[in-house]
């Protein structure tokens, strides 16, 4: 079956975004953090702690990057992939 437009279209705009999103990262580094734990372990805790202590100047004397003052700035952005994987799970469940 050959592929749609609309799907050929889909897939150049999130190719671009994706190129785009990586072209920035030169620019402005950023991390993502992503944490596992079991139910109940205190994960989203630990998260709130950490981005709570780095944008409000905490002090973590054992957190070498953040002593040794290579990171600059910390801040929350909204996830922009989620609309990215929300269309691609549309497009893999269309029949």
């Amino acid at each position: 079956m050959a592929p749609r437009f609309s799907d050929i279209v889909e897939e150049a705009r999130l190719s671009a975004r994706a190129l785009l999103d990586y072209a920035d990262s030169f620019f402005n580094p950023t991390v993502r953090l992503g944490v596992t734990g079991l139910s109940r372990a205190g994960k989203t805790v630990f998260i709130t702690a950490l981005i709570h202590g780095l944008t409000r100047g905490g002090r973590f004397p054992v957190f070498e990057p953040y002593a040794s003052g290579r990171i600059a700035r910390a801040r929350l952005e909204p996830q922009r992939m989620m609309r990215c994987r929300a269309s691609i799970m549309r497009t893999m469940s269309a029949p």
